[in-house]
């Protein structure tokens, strides 16, 4: 028997298994726990053939329109509904898997309890079956029973992947409905829309220009060029330095798994700031050299203007953009005129250049930073190599506890009092992971080591989380920031805290 789902051009086969022989010439030549597994994998490849192919249909046509100045006009005119099939695409999906895990782990069940009766009848010449039955006929009962869920997790795969075609389908057409019969308003909204980006063109040129100055100021290039070499020389003197830290401990402690992994994750993290620290000092003090207290105040103008008709990226604030505004005209009039400002610093800097005495207060401090934050990034590997080391060695007594007592797993209903007010670093140590993985624990999300390290399967498991509160929407393109614990993500996880 052959299963076979059509959808937008694309086409998924899977043989259900049924060549397995069963008869009774042939006794305990076939296992039904291979079956079974072999038949789990099917029906799971085919559901994951099915929604990748549905989820990669509607992130071409639903994220284009959920982007465009039609679909937020249409939303601010009251001709359409915010939309979320996206999202219950992806809590459908995982009902279908859940339902499907339970069912197989149902039949896995019932194989070991067959199995048991035909040990005991073999080894103890002691008859268990039913009168009528016996071990083969059990068999091809149940070898029946896992062919039927198949075909009925099929069947349901099926329903979700037509319905769910159905759903755009009707989707794309109303939104040309209404986009047509709405094409008067939405270029009204257009409109204002393109003075609304000439203001924030205007200030981005501004902003390149004021970039522009930093890069032709003179006199600095020696001083530049020294600073950096001694940046190079501090990073690569901290990276020998963690390493050498790292290697003695890796030595020391070999049967800590991921030990390796997770110190080296930690340099990198530490080296990343160590620089950061180096590139705001000089940012910082450079750009304080001239007086921007108007290009800020300015700044400030632009991103309230913006704010005002734009809710987040490409989302518009509907209360704003339906009535008129002049604050685009005002706001390029002080545009053109900071750039007479701007033009006035480049002048200066080109005449008097950059005198020696900010040049060496710079070099100062620079070499006063470079002391300070060595120290503290050290300090920083240290503590963490110990908190690191300590929780996998607390974690390794308690998995050696657990081969002799059941593991304790929280229960699901389980409330944790914690505010996740920060995101967490690849790699990185704190009590707070404790609290998400306990967390991610209790929503069937994540099943390593309570470990308070930010690893790789904790970062998989917090990607799971944010698939299913739809979180990820505008990033699908983006995997180095599935993980990252943003506020979105910060805000659902504390709403599972309260």
């Amino acid at each position: 028997m052959v299963f076979s789902i059509v959808l937008f051009g694309f086409s998924t086969q899977a043989a259900t298994g049924d060549s397995i022989e069963t008869g009774n010439t042939l006794p305990y030549t076939w296992s039904l726990a291979t079956y079974l597994n072999a038949q789990e994998s099917e029906v799971s490849a085919v559901l994951s053939t099915v929604y990748t192919q549905l989820y990669t249909t509607f992130s071409k046509t639903w994220l284009n329109i959920l982007k465009s100045i039609e679909y937020q006009s249409l939303v601010c005119l009251w001709a359409m509904k915010e939309v979320s099939l996206l999202s219950q695409l992806q809590k459908d999906r995982m009902q279908l898997n859940i339902a499907f895990k339970q069912d197989f782990i149902g039949l896995e069940n019932q194989i070991l309890a067959l199995e048991e009766k035909q040990a005991l009848q073999v080894s103890d010449n002691i008859n268990v079956f039913d009168v009528g039955t016996t071990y083969e006929s059990e068999k091809t009962k149940l070898k029946a029973l896992i062919d039927e869920k198949v075909r009925l997790h099929k069947w349901f795969i099926n329903n979700f992947a037509t319905s769910y075609a159905t759903k755009n389908n009707e989707f794309l057409t109303t939104f040309l409905q209404y986009s047509t019969a709405n094409k008067d308003l939405i270029k009204g909204i257009q409109d204002k829309m393109t003075k609304v980006q000439g203001v924030v063109n205007a200030f981005s040129w501004l902003e390149s220009t004021i970039a522009a100055i930093h890069a032709k100021a003179t006199g600095l290039d020696d001083l530049i060029k020294k600073m950096d070499e001694s940046r190079l020389w501090g990073i690569t003197n901290l990276d020998n330095t963690l390493q050498s830290i790292a290697d003695i401990n890796i030595k020391k402690y070999k049967k800590i798994q991921n030990i390796l992994t997770g110190l080296t994750q930690q340099k990198e993290y530490i080296l990343r700031q160590y620089q950061t620290d180096f590139d705001e000092y000089f940012n910082n003090n450079f750009k304080n050299r001239y007086n921007r207290a108007q290009y800020l105040v300015l700044k400030n103008e632009i991103d309230t203007f913006q704010s005002k008709f734009y809710i987040s990226t490409n989302k518009l604030n509907c209360s704003n953009i339906l009535s008129a505004s002049e604050d685009a005209a005002t706001l390029l009039t002080k545009i053109n005129a900071m750039k007479i400002v701007v033009n006035s610093w480049l002048a200066k800097i080109e005449t008097e250049g950059i005198s020696n005495t900010f040049k060496d207060q710079l070099f100062s401090g620079f070499q006063s930073l470079y002391i300070q934050k060595f120290r503290q990034r050290y300090a920083e590997y240290i503590k963490y190599t110990k908190d690191y080391i300590a929780a996998a060695l607390k974690n390794m007594v308690k998995s050696t506890v657990s081969t002799i007592l059941p593991p304790v797993v929280p229960s699901a209903s389980e409330k944790i009092s914690y505010v996740f007010t920060k995101p967490f670093r690849s790699g990185e140590y704190a009590e707070g992971i404790k609290v998400l993985q306990n967390l991610l624990t209790t929503l069937q999300l994540y099943s390593w080591a309570i470990d308070g390290v930010y690893n790789p399967a904790t970062k998989n498991a917090v990607y799971m989380f944010q698939l299913s509160k739809w979180l990820l929407k505008g990033y699908e393109n983006k995997p180095d920031v599935w993980w990252w614990m943003g506020p979105a993500t910060r805000n659902a996880l504390n709403n599972l805290t309260k």
